[in-house]
């Protein structure tokens, strides 16, 4: 009897146990340090740290690793951000060379973990060819009620060269000033924010010209376009229609549209709407209704200079679609002077 009581007293006690442990707290957390478990050399240009675990994407800089080159040199990385994976850290560097290079560095995991390393690797000589891409514009085309703090945002497929000029602009002109542009630190994407008012009356456009530099000098060839109001309602008139250049294909071009505007009591045609040519030369876009003189500038190489240009055609909204026919740019220059 007293070995069947004992035996109850275990079992209740056991269950106890079990009841109490589900209301415990968890295990404690990560307390280990993450380690470095190989250097993979993408490219000539960048450079992949796998780590064991996930590492914190808040905490990588560039400041935070020392590379020295084949002969000992100080080797300035060019940025760092991260890889493929979660578990990767990119750092960005000059073209390597064949030989050897030494990368050291501190780094962190997701629980705040840190680790110190010191590693060696061979430097690649295999260029990057992929061209980087557009992959993104905020606000949407079409976008109401951006009166105060507006912004643009463009995103990259992979990080750009930063310190190259970028080639956009803004409609009206005079917004070209006042949006401050800001990179991220990963430097693949871009802002050019507003902090002030806009009148509510005003339908800001915005286009990123194609020719945006990766860290291997490759050249974009997409651009990026929006445009949007600051009144509540975007009452605009949809207008389409196509960019024709019968001898063949188009590269990116705009189709600028002016309206007459009073200036000390004389009439100046003004750039108020754009519109972004595509390559197979169509193109859409809203604007005040109203009647327009449109010209479509294209550039087919992707230099950032007009090859192709239309004669003016009078346009009204009430047409709905438009055709401009192309023909060579005896002058070629900027897209930035077509704009008025």
């Amino acid at each position: 009897m007293k070995r069947k009581g004992l035996a109850l007293m275990l079992a209740l006690a056991s269950l106890a146990l079990v009841f109490c442990a589900k209301k415990m707290v968890p295990p404690s957390p990560d307390r280990f340090a993450p380690h470095l478990q190989e250097i993979v050399t993408r490219n000539r240009s960048q450079l992949e740290l796998v780590f064991d675990e996930d590492m914190a994407s808040d905490r990588i800089f560039a400041d935070s690793f020392v590379m020295t080159g084949p002969a000992g040199e100080s080797v300035k990385l060019r940025g760092a951000s991260m890889g493929r994976q979660a578990d990767r850290i990119l750092l960005w560097t000059p073209p390597q060379q064949d030989g050897l290079y030494r990368v050291s560095g501190v780094a962190w995991d997701m629980a705040g973990n840190v680790t110190r390393f010191r590693a060696r690797f061979r430097g690649s000589v295999r260029s990057d060819t992929i061209r980087p891409r557009v992959t993104g514009i905020d606000p949407a085309a079409g976008s109401a009620g951006l009166r105060r703090g507006a912004a643009v945002r463009v995103r990259f497929s992979e990080p750009v060269d930063t310190a190259a000029a970028l080639d956009f602009m803004f409609v009206p002109a005079g917004n070209d000033t006042l949006f401050k542009r800001k990179w991220d630190k990963d430097w693949q994407a871009v802002t050019f924010a507003n902090p002030d008012s806009l009148p509510e009356s005003a339908i800001v456009y915005f286009m990123l010209l194609p020719g945006v530099r990766d860290l291997d000098e490759n050249r974009g060839r997409s651009p990026a376009f929006t445009y949007f109001t600051p009144d509540s309602v975007f009452d605009g008139a949809p207008v389409k229609g196509k960019a024709v250049w019968r001898p063949g294909p188009l590269g990116t071009g705009i189709v600028f549209f002016n309206q007459d505007t009073a200036d000390s009591g004389v009439a100046v045609p003004r750039t108020t709407g754009l519109a972004s040519v595509l390559s197979d030369g169509s193109f859409a876009t809203k604007l005040r209704r109203g009647a327009y003189r449109a010209e479509a500038v294209v550039d087919t190489d992707y230099d950032g200079i007009s090859d192709l240009v239309s004669p003016w055609v009078d346009f009204s909204t009430v047409q709905e679609s438009l055709k401009l026919d192309m023909a060579v740019e005896t002058l070629p220059k900027p897209f930035s002077v077509y704009r008025r």
